[in-house]
């Protein structure tokens, strides 16, 4: 079984511990979503990862911005994170529906998060140290 030591890599880093912390918890939840994947009988686990995931991301979408809540483009990184939830959300419909692809669930999640860590979140915590810093991005 994979462990977040196998999935984690330096260059996800923002170089905020904080949020490093919670990125890692956000592939932790998603190395459960994909251990429960091929356990078709198992709705509880399947709803309680869906939710704890819900709740964990709002915690985590709201420090996060509250980092870059000055950012030029902050209005634009919050439309992704709220996109990103209504995905979510539509997942969470799907099983309601008894028609949730977990596979397809979780492949999503670990893409995202890769995707929008290495190419969003990296770039918005640098732009904000050379604000802090007396540049403009």
């Amino acid at each position: 079984m994979r462990n977040i030591d196998t999935i984690w890599k330096p260059e996800y880093s923002v170089g905020v511990e904080e949020i490093d912390a919670q990125h890692r918890y956000l592939f932790e939840l998603w190395l459960m979503l994909d251990s429960i994947r091929d356990q078709e009988d198992n709705q509880r686990s399947r709803r309680q990862a869906i939710l704890s995931l819900l709740d964990y991301i709002d915690l985590h979408f709201t420090t996060e911005e509250g980092y870059y809540r000055e950012h030029p483009r902050f209005a634009e990184h919050q439309g992704l994170h709220r996109a990103f939830v209504d995905r979510i959300h539509a997942f969470e419909q799907e099983m309601d529906e008894e028609r949730l692809d977990l596979q397809a669930m979780a492949d999503f999640l670990r893409d995202w998060l890769i995707d929008h860590i290495v190419n969003t979140d990296i770039r918005y915590f640098n732009d904000m140290n050379a604000i802090r810093a007396g540049s403009r991005p």
